[in-house]
């Protein structure tokens, strides 16, 4: 039952991080002045494509790196 509880927690948190994560990023670059929402979504649609890719590479990698065997 651990192993099961362990596997929702970390996907819990993987989904909380990329949620909150893509939010603040696309937030930091409107407010910035790097894309507005009145000129089309193509900023927000990069943003969304480019940090699904990272936080799914380092969601992958993590996986692979806690599940690994020990067998050396």
């Amino acid at each position: 039952m651990t192993g099961n509880l362990q596997a929702i927690g970390f996907l819990l948190t993987w989904v909380l991080g990329w949620g909150i994560g893509g939010s603040l990023i696309d937030a930091g670059l409107i407010n910035a002045g790097i894309y507005s929402l009145e000129t089309g979504q193509l900023g927000t649609a990069t943003t969304f494509v480019l940090w699904t890719v990272i936080w799914g590479g380092g969601g992958v990698w993590l996986y692979r790196y806690w599940t690994k065997s020990d067998a050396a």
